[in-house]
Protein backbone atom coordinates (compact mmCIF):
# COMPACT_ATOMS: atom_id res chain seq x y z
CA UNK A 1 0.00 0.00 0.00
CA UNK A 2 1.44 3.62 -1.17
CA UNK A 3 2.12 5.56 1.73
CA UNK A 4 2.73 8.53 0.61
CA UNK A 5 0.80 11.48 1.20
CA UNK A 6 -0.26 13.45 -1.74
CA UNK A 7 0.40 17.63 -0.91
CA UNK A 8 -2.42 19.35 0.49
CA UNK A 9 -4.57 22.02 -1.63
CA UNK A 10 -2.75 24.65 1.23
CA UNK A 11 0.85 23.19 0.51
CA UNK A 12 0.25 23.35 -2.67
CA UNK A 13 -0.98 27.33 -2.49
CA UNK A 14 2.34 27.63 -0.06
CA UNK A 15 4.64 26.35 -2.68
CA UNK A 16 3.20 28.90 -5.59
CA UNK A 17 3.29 31.85 -3.69
CA UNK A 18 7.26 30.97 -2.41
CA UNK A 19 8.01 30.45 -5.71
CA UNK A 20 6.49 33.90 -6.90
CA UNK A 21 7.79 35.35 -3.74
CA UNK A 22 11.31 34.52 -4.67
CA UNK A 23 10.83 35.50 -8.61
CA UNK A 24 9.71 39.12 -7.49
CA UNK A 25 12.61 39.15 -5.41
CA UNK A 26 15.08 38.31 -8.32
CA UNK A 27 13.26 41.00 -10.15
CA UNK A 28 13.90 43.49 -7.56
CA UNK A 29 17.54 42.45 -7.05
CA UNK A 30 17.46 43.26 -10.89
CA UNK A 31 15.68 46.35 -11.17
CA UNK A 32 18.58 47.65 -8.40
CA UNK A 33 21.22 46.01 -10.03
CA UNK A 34 20.08 48.10 -13.22
CA UNK A 35 21.46 51.40 -11.19
CA UNK A 36 25.01 50.63 -12.21
CA UNK A 37 24.14 50.43 -15.57
CA UNK A 38 21.66 53.42 -15.70
CA UNK A 39 23.54 56.11 -13.18
CA UNK A 40 26.57 55.90 -14.95
CA UNK A 41 25.64 55.82 -18.51
CA UNK A 42 23.49 58.92 -17.73
CA UNK A 43 26.16 60.58 -16.07
CA UNK A 44 28.76 59.95 -19.34
CA UNK A 45 25.98 61.02 -21.78
CA UNK A 46 25.27 64.15 -20.05
CA UNK A 47 28.81 64.93 -19.24
CA UNK A 48 29.15 65.28 -23.15
CA UNK A 49 26.61 66.89 -24.13
CA UNK A 50 27.18 70.01 -21.47
CA UNK A 51 31.03 70.15 -22.62
CA UNK A 52 29.74 70.05 -26.29
CA UNK A 53 27.11 73.38 -25.85
CA UNK A 54 29.38 75.03 -23.12
CA UNK A 55 31.57 77.92 -25.50
CA UNK A 56 35.20 77.40 -25.25
CA UNK A 57 35.23 74.23 -23.07
CA UNK A 58 38.54 72.00 -22.92
CA UNK A 59 37.58 68.22 -21.45
CA UNK A 60 41.35 68.09 -21.18
CA UNK A 61 42.15 71.23 -19.69
CA UNK A 62 38.94 71.97 -17.17
CA UNK A 63 37.53 69.80 -14.33
CA UNK A 64 33.95 67.86 -15.32
CA UNK A 65 32.46 69.90 -12.01
CA UNK A 66 33.22 73.27 -14.58
CA UNK A 67 30.12 72.45 -16.36
CA UNK A 68 28.09 72.81 -12.96
CA UNK A 69 27.71 76.17 -12.86
CA UNK A 70 27.18 78.99 -15.28
CA UNK A 71 24.53 77.93 -18.57
CA UNK A 72 22.95 74.73 -18.45
CA UNK A 73 24.60 73.65 -15.25
CA UNK A 74 21.49 71.72 -14.55
CA UNK A 75 22.21 69.30 -16.88
CA UNK A 76 25.15 67.68 -15.25
CA UNK A 77 24.21 68.97 -11.40
CA UNK A 78 21.21 66.48 -11.88
CA UNK A 79 22.87 63.78 -13.04
CA UNK A 80 25.16 63.85 -10.68
CA UNK A 81 22.17 63.47 -7.72
CA UNK A 82 21.19 61.18 -9.44
CA UNK A 83 24.31 59.12 -8.90
CA UNK A 84 23.62 58.49 -5.57
CA UNK A 85 20.00 56.44 -5.53
CA UNK A 86 21.16 54.99 -8.82
CA UNK A 87 24.60 53.34 -7.15
CA UNK A 88 23.44 52.63 -3.86
CA UNK A 89 20.71 50.44 -5.59
CA UNK A 90 23.49 49.01 -7.23
CA UNK A 91 25.50 48.31 -3.68
CA UNK A 92 21.49 46.76 -2.76
CA UNK A 93 21.54 44.46 -5.35
CA UNK A 94 24.87 43.41 -4.85
CA UNK A 95 24.50 42.97 -0.74
CA UNK A 96 21.19 40.57 -2.04
CA UNK A 97 23.16 38.22 -4.55
CA UNK A 98 26.07 37.85 -2.55
CA UNK A 99 24.43 37.65 1.27
CA UNK A 100 25.11 40.64 3.75
CA UNK A 101 27.29 38.57 6.29
CA UNK A 102 29.58 38.13 2.92
CA UNK A 103 29.81 41.51 2.13
CA UNK A 104 30.25 42.51 5.54
CA UNK A 105 28.98 46.26 6.49
CA UNK A 106 32.68 48.20 6.12
CA UNK A 107 32.88 47.35 2.44
CA UNK A 108 29.19 48.59 1.57
CA UNK A 109 29.54 51.35 3.53
CA UNK A 110 32.49 52.53 1.09
CA UNK A 111 31.00 51.70 -2.11
CA UNK A 112 28.03 53.84 -1.26
CA UNK A 113 30.44 56.28 -0.13
CA UNK A 114 31.33 57.58 -3.89
CA UNK A 115 27.76 57.85 -5.22
CA UNK A 116 27.00 60.51 -2.31
CA UNK A 117 30.19 62.32 -3.01
CA UNK A 118 29.11 63.10 -6.73
CA UNK A 119 25.72 63.75 -5.38
CA UNK A 120 27.32 65.94 -3.08
CA UNK A 121 29.37 67.74 -5.73
CA UNK A 122 25.96 68.33 -7.75
CA UNK A 123 24.94 70.09 -4.72
CA UNK A 124 27.50 72.35 -3.39
CA UNK A 125 28.83 73.19 -6.59
CA UNK A 126 31.94 74.98 -8.01
CA UNK A 127 30.09 77.93 -7.61
CA UNK A 128 31.72 81.09 -4.97
CA UNK A 129 30.16 80.27 -2.32
CA UNK A 130 30.45 76.56 -1.83
CA UNK A 131 33.10 76.21 -3.75
CA UNK A 132 35.33 74.50 -0.57
CA UNK A 133 32.46 72.32 0.24
CA UNK A 134 32.50 70.68 -3.55
CA UNK A 135 36.50 70.03 -3.53
CA UNK A 136 37.23 69.22 0.15
CA UNK A 137 34.11 66.81 0.60
CA UNK A 138 33.29 65.32 -2.90
CA UNK A 139 36.53 64.11 -3.47
CA UNK A 140 37.32 62.02 -0.41
CA UNK A 141 34.16 60.64 -0.68
CA UNK A 142 34.70 59.03 -3.88
CA UNK A 143 38.23 58.72 -3.89
CA UNK A 144 38.26 56.93 -0.16
CA UNK A 145 35.06 54.73 -1.09
CA UNK A 146 35.90 53.79 -4.13
CA UNK A 147 39.75 52.25 -3.92
CA UNK A 148 39.25 51.18 -0.01
CA UNK A 149 35.81 49.90 -0.65
CA UNK A 150 36.97 48.37 -3.75
CA UNK A 151 39.89 46.88 -1.66
CA UNK A 152 38.00 45.21 0.73
CA UNK A 153 34.84 43.91 -1.30
CA UNK A 154 37.53 42.30 -3.76
CA UNK A 155 39.39 40.75 -0.52
CA UNK A 156 36.05 39.01 0.44
CA UNK A 157 34.77 38.33 -3.14
CA UNK A 158 38.37 36.55 -3.44
CA UNK A 159 36.79 33.70 -0.99
CA UNK A 160 33.63 33.08 -2.85
CA UNK A 161 32.86 30.50 -5.15
CA UNK A 162 31.98 32.21 -8.43
CA UNK A 163 32.92 35.76 -7.13
CA UNK A 164 36.53 34.95 -7.34
CA UNK A 165 36.92 36.89 -10.82
CA UNK A 166 35.23 39.79 -10.32
CA UNK A 167 37.19 39.55 -6.63
CA UNK A 168 40.34 40.06 -8.53
CA UNK A 169 38.75 42.78 -10.95
CA UNK A 170 37.83 44.62 -7.87
CA UNK A 171 41.10 44.69 -6.61
CA UNK A 172 42.94 45.59 -9.72
CA UNK A 173 40.45 48.58 -9.87
CA UNK A 174 41.31 49.76 -6.61
CA UNK A 175 45.00 49.52 -7.63
CA UNK A 176 44.54 51.60 -11.20
CA UNK A 177 41.83 54.53 -9.67
CA UNK A 178 44.78 55.38 -6.87
CA UNK A 179 47.54 55.26 -10.08
CA UNK A 180 45.36 57.28 -11.61
CA UNK A 181 44.64 59.97 -8.82
CA UNK A 182 48.28 60.49 -7.75
CA UNK A 183 49.13 61.37 -11.43
CA UNK A 184 45.72 63.58 -11.78
CA UNK A 185 47.21 65.15 -8.80
CA UNK A 186 50.35 65.67 -9.73
CA UNK A 187 50.05 66.69 -13.42
CA UNK A 188 47.11 68.94 -12.67
CA UNK A 189 49.23 72.12 -13.37
CA UNK A 190 50.36 70.12 -16.44
CA UNK A 191 46.61 71.25 -18.38
CA UNK A 192 45.79 67.52 -18.23
CA UNK A 193 43.58 67.35 -15.41
CA UNK A 194 40.46 67.62 -17.52
CA UNK A 195 41.79 64.06 -19.04
CA UNK A 196 42.80 62.75 -16.06
CA UNK A 197 39.41 63.37 -13.89
CA UNK A 198 38.21 61.71 -16.56
CA UNK A 199 39.89 58.71 -16.73
CA UNK A 200 40.14 58.04 -12.70
CA UNK A 201 35.83 58.66 -12.44
CA UNK A 202 35.46 55.74 -15.59
CA UNK A 203 37.65 53.44 -13.55
CA UNK A 204 35.22 54.37 -10.94
CA UNK A 205 32.10 54.12 -12.64
CA UNK A 206 32.64 50.79 -15.08
CA UNK A 207 33.01 48.78 -11.50
CA UNK A 208 29.58 49.46 -10.75
CA UNK A 209 28.53 48.88 -14.42
CA UNK A 210 30.68 45.37 -14.04
CA UNK A 211 28.51 44.68 -10.78
CA UNK A 212 25.31 45.25 -12.54
CA UNK A 213 25.79 43.08 -15.30
CA UNK A 214 27.09 40.67 -13.37
CA UNK A 215 24.25 40.37 -10.85
CA UNK A 216 21.71 40.50 -14.16
CA UNK A 217 23.33 37.71 -15.14
CA UNK A 218 23.57 35.35 -12.13
CA UNK A 219 19.75 36.52 -11.39
CA UNK A 220 18.75 34.91 -14.95
CA UNK A 221 20.40 32.37 -14.23
CA UNK A 222 18.92 31.55 -11.44
CA UNK A 223 15.79 32.01 -12.96
CA UNK A 224 16.43 29.50 -15.72
CA UNK A 225 17.66 26.85 -12.92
Amino acid sequence: MNSAVPDSHHDRIAKADSTIAAALATERTRALAAGGLVGPALFASTALAAGLIRSGYSPVRQAISDLGVGPHDWMLDGSLILLAPLLAGCCVALRRAIGRQAVGWLPLALILLPGFGFAWAGLFTEAPSTVALHWVVGMPLIAVGAILGFLLIGLRLRRIPGWRAFGTYSIATAATALAIMLVMFGTWTMHIGGFTERLFFTVILAWYVAAAVKIIRLTRRTNRG
